[in-house]
């Protein structure tokens, strides 16, 4: 039996943790040209972890460019899509406003109410995904979502939430601290001070590493 599983925060299936926090609501990353001191040393970073000669390709351009353009995300995120259809795969994902993926679910070949055999089909799926991200998204999409939202390289992803929320309108400005950002996580934000179904609100979320999905 085959089973579908749905991306959410704590609940059981998968807290989607981006290397990299950030946020933003606009849509687009072009680079204007210039890197911050704190991203560039993000990209110079990521640049002496590249495992292959594509990341290495990007990474050069972006930083004597000036950041990632979208083709090369598109790119990356392309050659990840292609190993994971090729190894069996089955995701689905949603193009955000700013032009990020998020997964939103995945298919796996295990009857859900037998959690041995479910878990291991689970384990296996992330494992296969992991191998192909290494090379391809990874570090690419580390670096775009840095660029989009986070340029001066805030290292708490609560607070980058938390200023994206303040940034967007949505929460007032000093009402919010991480340490209740944190208790609010555990119930997946139900009594959180925003909705977190809301488009603005959710992708402030996603950008800063915290993938909720909403009923």
């Amino acid at each position: 039996m085959a089973s579908t599983t749905t991306a959410r925060a704590l609940g059981g299936a998968l807290l989607l943790t981006l290397t990299l926090g950030a946020c933003s609501g606009s849509s687009g990353g072009e680079p204007d040209g210039s890197l911050s001191p704190a991203l560039l040393s993000e990209f110079e970073a990521l640049r002496e972890r590249a495992r292959s000669d594509f990341e290495r390709e990007v990474l050069d351009r972006a930083i004597e460019g000036g950041g990632i353009t979208q083709e090369d995300y598109e790119e990356a995120f392309n050659r990840y899509t292609e190993c994971a259809e090729a190894a069996g795969l089955r995701e689905t994902y949603a193009k955000l406003p700013n032009g990020l993926y998020q997964l939103t679910e995945w298919e796996v070949d295990a009857d859900p109410t037998d959690q041995e055999a479910y878990e291991r089909a689970t384990n296996a799926h992330m494992e296969t995904s992991a191998d192909c991200a290494e090379g391809t998204i990874l570090l690419i999409e580390s670096a775009y979502t840095l660029q989009l939202g986070n340029p001066e390289g805030i290292e708490d992803p609560r607070q980058a939430a938390i200023s994206c929320l303040e940034d967007e309108g949505i929460i007032e400005p000093d009402s919010y601290t991480p340490d209740e950002f944190d208790a609010d996580l555990e119930e997946v934000f139900a009594d959180a001070p925003f909705d977190p179904s809301d488009e603005a609100a959710s992708l402030c979320l996603y950008m800063a590493g915290f993938a909720i999905a909403t009923e």
